[in-house]
């Protein structure tokens, strides 16, 4: 299959760069470095979290369960979280596209969140690149559920393979019609933080956090810097990427 084109990389960033919102604040909640995540505030009124890979930093989800969030965590790669608090529900399980082995699906990750009868949810993953895949295994309904997403998209340093290119542009497309781009930010905790694709400065590892369409007002692209006022870089050693190109 033919590689992707320089107008192909540059539409696929387009996918996510950030909106404003008409009303909506961003806040940061989680560490000054990597585990943090800059949100649109709606954050706030979720009761209920579903966290998918914790890793040995909790800051992100200890701050939402103190002000009053169950957060249903599930990590197969830790024995146990690695702080404890009365509102977290550990799960020693993967997000995978069926339920399995160290993995569960969505589905009976939904059946989980549906139990705690929430007002309001927000979905924060990270899953070191197995993230294509579930997403797109994902019922629509389930993905629409969600006021918030705090997402962390891996690997695009293989963006030149078509397969790989088409399994994530179908994962923005997806998230793109329910929830809209808020903020942008490149993790620069990988020894090499980007490279060119076609000509296209593409970092490797990208966070980016949404708001649900029916939650705000969208009045045009964002024009705040990428780092903005909130970003801190994840690996504070090294200077943050500039992404205002994009």
């Amino acid at each position: 299959m033919p590689v992707p084109t320089q107008s192909e990389i540059i539409g696929l960033f387009k996918l996510i760069r950030p909106w404003s919102m008409g009303v909506t604040k961003k806040i940061r909640v989680g560490c000054d470095h990597d585990g943090g995540y800059v949100l649109p505030a709606t954050v706030l009124q979720c009761d209920a979290i579903v966290s998918v890979g914790i890793g040995p930093d909790e800051s992100f989800d200890f701050e939402l369960a103190e002000k009053g969030a169950r957060i249903l965590q599930y990590d197969h790669t830790i024995e146990d979280h690695p702080l404890r608090h009365p509102n977290f529900i550990f799960h020693k399980k993967g997000w995978g596209v069926r339920t399995e082995g160290d993995f569960i699906s969505f589905d009976d990750i939904f059946e989980h969140l549906v139990s705690l009868n929430p007002k309001k949810a927000m979905l924060k993953f990270d899953i070191e690149g197995g993230e294509y895949e579930v997403i797109e295994a994902m019922k629509p309904e389930h993905l629409a559920f969600f006021d918030v997403l705090a997402c962390e998209f891996h690997k695009f340093e293989r963006l030149g393979d078509r397969n790989f290119f088409e399994s994530v542009k179908n994962t923005f497309e997806k998230l793109y019609r329910t929830h809209v781009p808020v903020h942008l930010h490149a993790n620069n905790a990988l020894t090499v933080s980007a490279y060119l694709c076609q000509g296209v400065l593409t970092p490797t590892l990208l966070e980016v956090s949404y708001l649900r369409r029916d939650l705000d007002q969208f009045p045009g692209l964002s024009t705040d810097p990428i780092p903005g006022p909130l970003d801190r870089p994840n690996n504070p050693g090294i200077v943050d990427l500039c992404l205002n190109v994009f």
